[in-house]
């Protein structure tokens, strides 16, 4: 279907399926990266990751602010959807983007522990992306 047939709400939900694409291509080449011991792919892939991750971030934060200010004519389980989504997601996202930060210094090493968490992180990234997509995603594309 083309994109001038879609709501607004369908358009980003679809923008934020393909930076989720982006964002889990990206977590495998880092994986990749690390175990093939290519440390330069590796620093280079975890900087356009962190770029992807924050853009998205801010991206769905701004969104969701501005459906929360829309909250007198949203359906009241979609405000309370959204509002759930913002709270549970909050944690993990600090998380994130404090091992990011500390792993594209200069003189981050990437040892075990780096590749740990990272895989970590990138399992409960990927399975929140499962639930935003099977979920909140449905109800705003309906909207």
């Amino acid at each position: 279907m083309s994109d001038i047939f879609l709501t607004n709400n369908q358009k980003l939900v679809k923008q934020w399926k393909k930076e989720h694409q982006k964002i889990v291509a990206l977590a495998e080449k880092i994986i990749y990266a690390y175990e093939a011991d290519k440390k330069d792919t590796l620093n280079k892939d975890l900087d356009i990751f962190y770029t992807s991750v924050s853009t998205h971030l801010m991206g769905e934060d701004m969104s969701f602010y501005e459906f929360s200010m829309l909250e007198e004519s949203l359906d009241k389980e979609v405000g309370k959807q959204i509002e759930e989504f913002v709270d549970t997601f909050e944690k993990t996202k600090f998380a994130l983007v404090d091992f990011l930060t500390k792993y594209t210094l200069p003189d981050a090493v990437y040892d075990q522990e780096f590749i740990d968490t990272f895989k970590m992180l990138f399992g409960v990234l990927a399975k929140r992306i499962s639930y935003e997509e099977e979920n909140l995603y449905k109800t705003l594309q309906a909207i």
